[in-house]
């Protein structure tokens, strides 16, 4: 059976890995945090780009058969 000091010795070491464990789920929540918060800034741009070129399509592509013929044919 263990003595006090190797119970207190596994306390402390138990207590070391608990506050390591806490500070790396606090760090990952941070991080997940901010990639949401990239996510939903590209999701964004990529809707106005998206939009952008509907818009531009719109206006500057013509239907082929709406195009006149190059001179060489």
């Amino acid at each position: 059976m263990p003595n006090n000091k190797q119970l207190l010795e596994r306390i402390d070491q138990l207590e070391m890995n608990q506050s390591f464990h806490d500070d790396s789920i606090e760090a990952l929540e941070r991080t997940i945090a901010l990639q949401h918060q990239e996510i939903q800034l590209l999701e964004k741009k990529l809707s106005l780009l998206t939009d952008y070129i509907k818009t531009i399509k719109q206006e500057s592509i013509k239907d082929p058969q709406d195009e006149t013929p190059p001179p060489h044919y």
